[in-house]
């Protein structure tokens, strides 16, 4: 009997060390936790930095967070995600520059601020360009657009592993009434500095001034700005409602959130198991940003009515369009995306 247990303790024992030298617990990806991984790679503990120009409490930063507690719980803790929001660390150009400097590990903004790499997506920049948020996903589950996120990896050291984060459309807020494109001619208006972004809104006839996110507020107040373009889940928890009383459902475009990553730290750092985790959880991260989102755009909007907020649900778009009609051909023409690409876009629709 003494043998026999001897026999067991000993078979348990090295069970033990087996399970140890395989990652630890069952379920849990093994690389993970500190062990070697199914591909013989064993993840260190890492520190990975991610940053963002949301504002505290909107819904990219609710996302945001979600992320970093998901990564850490999914990881055992082997990967910490210090998370910066609100423009620590500069604003959405400099903080693209740190991506690609890899300064950064991460990045979560809107797709915009990737167009200055790749032109192609330019093509869903351009105002009054696409009617819903089906034909923007359809672009986005396209060869076309696989693509040129390839082009991004090769060519700049960038990858995205999460572009699913479509947004409420964009929405005009001003401190007058607005119903056609005739009532902003020569409007001082604040347009993010983007190509397309520009090239719209001159095109509609305002004058476009440039300020950053968190200067849109007292931009307001001051008087430089009467007007901006803002996506609707995103005005109340800036506040900007309290400086300006109009919004305008122009649905000119629809931002996409994604993640961005360093390709050189997200390869040197992490082990293709802990990549798949990070990944899956910057998917569900855009699949939880339209949700709060979607909460958001509900919540804000009753708050800002009561708040004394005049809502214009159907202004006249013909007149946007009108004005916008021969831009597009004039982009293609200068190179801004590929020649028919727009009218892939179009198809789409």
């Amino acid at each position: 009997m003494k043998k026999n247990r001897i026999a067991v303790l000993a078979l348990s024992l090295a069970m033990t060390l087996a399970l140890a030298a395989c990652g630890g617990k069952p379920g849990t990806p093994s690389s993970a936790s500190g062990g070697a991984g199914s591909d013989g790679q064993t993840q260190q503990a890492v520190t990975l930095k991610l940053s963002s120009t949301i504002a505290v409490g909107a819904p990219g930063d609710l996302a945001a967070n979600d992320f970093k507690a998901m990564v850490e719980e999914r990881t055992n803790g082997m990967v910490t995600i210090d998370y910066y929001p609100a423009s620590q660390l500069g604003s959405a150009d400099e903080t693209s520059e740190q991506l690609l400097a890899g300064t950064i590990d991460m990045n979560w903004q809107t797709l915009d601020w990737y167009m200055n790499l790749q032109k192609d997506w330019n093509v869903l920049g351009l105002g009054f360009a696409v009617g819903s948020k089906e034909q923007v996903q359809r672009f986005l589950d396209s060869d076309k657009e696989a693509e040129i996120e390839q082009k991004l990896i090769e060519e700049d050291g960038i990858r995205l592993i999460a572009n699913n984060g479509i947004a409420t459309p964009r929405v005009l807020v001003s401190t007058m009434p607005v119903n056609a494109a005739g009532d902003l001619d020569k409007v001082n208006m604040r347009v993010p500095a983007i190509t397309l972004y520009t090239k719209t809104w001159e095109a509609v006839g305002v004058n476009c001034i440039t300020l950053g996110t968190g200067d849109v507020y007292m931009g307001f107040k001051d008087g430089m700005i009467n007007a901006t373009e803002f996506p609707l889940g995103s005005v109340y928890s800036n506040a900007y409602h309290e400086v300006a009383k109009y919004i305008t459902y122009t649905n000119h475009l629809y931002s996409i959130y994604v993640m961005g990553v360093n390709e050189a730290n997200w390869q040197s750092k992490l082990t293709p198991e802990t990549r798949q985790i990070i990944q899956e959880c910057a998917q569900e991260a855009c699949r939880k940003y339209m949700e709060y989102d979607a909460e958001a755009v509900q919540t804000g909007v009753d708050a800002m009515k009561e708040a004394g907020v005049t809502i214009n649900e159907t202004p006249d778009l013909d007149s946007f369009v009108e004005r916008l009609a021969p831009v597009a051909a004039e982009c293609e023409a200068e190179g801004l995306w590929s020649e028919g690409l727009f009218d892939y876009l179009t198809s789409l629709a």
